[in-house]
């Protein structure tokens, strides 16, 4: 629910109200609420608190999940809890992980989930199953070091960058991560690792990597051929960093870091050239959109946990309650979206 604070009142007339599990999501019904006023969200505490939470992912049919592994060795070493559609909260299991499990990226359908990342120096790739509400491993690549980037586009069907010995790779699973396409490697320097990666199909997809002199790369394939191409931009030559890509068509919305701070950045040509749609104050850590038109943003500002729904040009910061710690993982599915601090699970919708 928004709360309305005093002075506003005369200028805010709220004619329905909805609340999920305690959390105010938005306005359910119509509503008109002047721009003096801040949403506020509540936090809720994480299920386990003795590994953070890091990865929060979800559906387009609106099931998120949060995960965390534990870089110590201490037990468990894992830990998970998913959203129903009532807004509780509740416990998952979560494959068992170590020291060297690392959960990189993540990325849904309508059912389900893959989650990414690398363990024992190899792939990983692990399953959430939002029927069942179950997450298993399933078999990843082989031949490389870890996933860096995922995107999925269809039910079960996602594309994932991985690292090897002789660069970044391609590969598709049409079975929600059961089997893969035998990789190719994309033609970009040995040493660049993806990012972010949005595809539209198998054959159409956008790719951001951090390259060894400290900056980045845009590539792009737009027929499913190797070698990516390349797509050289004046207006990325300052960025350290770019990453959250999310595309519809040739437009996409990602976030740029350059040394004067984070910017959101769109591009209306795949990735050809860029503009700045808001500068962003806060140190970023997460974006992510259920819509080009609705994203939210999370981070941290001035030392304090800072979240923020974003509509066109227009940021509307949210004030948090019962989040002691940064934002670290923000998603979203079609109309609600979760953000997770490393003991905190909150949503809203944007």
């Amino acid at each position: 629910m928004i709360r309305v604070p005093a002075h506003a009142r005369s200028l805010v007339r709220i004619t329905a109200l909805c609340s999920v599990a305690g959390l105010v999501l938005a306005s359910c019904a119509t509503s008109t609420v002047t721009s003096t006023v801040t949403p506020h969200v509540a936090g809720l505490p994480a299920i386990s608190i003795s590994v953070p939470l890091s990865n929060v992912a979800c559906t387009t049919d609106n099931s998120c999940v949060a995960i965390g592994t534990s870089n110590l060795d201490v037990s468990p070493t894992s830990v998970g809890e998913y959203r129903s559609t009532n807004g509780r909260w509740t416990t998952i299991t979560v494959p068992s992980a170590d020291t060297s499990t690392y959960i990189q990226s993540s990325s849904c359908w309508n059912d389900g989930c893959l989650f990414v990342g690398s363990q024992s120096g190899s792939d990983l790739v692990w399953l959430y199953d939002a029927t069942s509400h179950t997450i298993t491993p399933e078999a990843a690549p082989t031949g490389a070091t870890g996933i860096n980037a995922i995107s999925c586009y269809a039910s079960m069907s996602c594309t994932i960058l991985d690292s090897s010995k002789a660069g970044s790779r391609v590969l598709v699973t049409i079975d929600g991560g059961v089997s893969w396409s035998a990789p190719l490697l994309i033609g970009v320097p040995t040493l660049d690792a993806a990012s972010s990666l949005s595809c539209k199909n198998a054959s159409r997809c956008i790719a951001s990597f951090v390259n060894s002199s400290n900056g980045i790369l845009v590539a792009a394939s737009l027929d499913g051929d190797t070698p990516w191409e390349t797509l050289a931009s004046p207006s990325t030559l300052t960025w350290a960093a770019l990453t959250s890509l999310k595309c519809a068509g040739r437009t996409c919305l990602g976030l740029a870091k350059l040394s004067t701070g984070w910017k959101i950045v769109r591009t209306h040509n795949f990735g050809t050239s860029w503009s700045k749609v808001s500068s962003l104050s806060s140190s970023i850590l997460s974006f992510a959109c259920t819509s080009l038109d609705r994203c939210v943003v999370g981070g941290e500002k001035d030392s304090s946990p800072w979240l923020a729904t974003v509509a066109s040009k227009s940021i509307t910061a949210v004030k948090l309650k019962y989040v002691p710690s940064p934002i670290v993982d923000v998603a979203c599915g079609s109309k609600i979206c979760a953000a997770i601090g490393v003991t905190t699970v909150l949503a809203l919708k944007p």
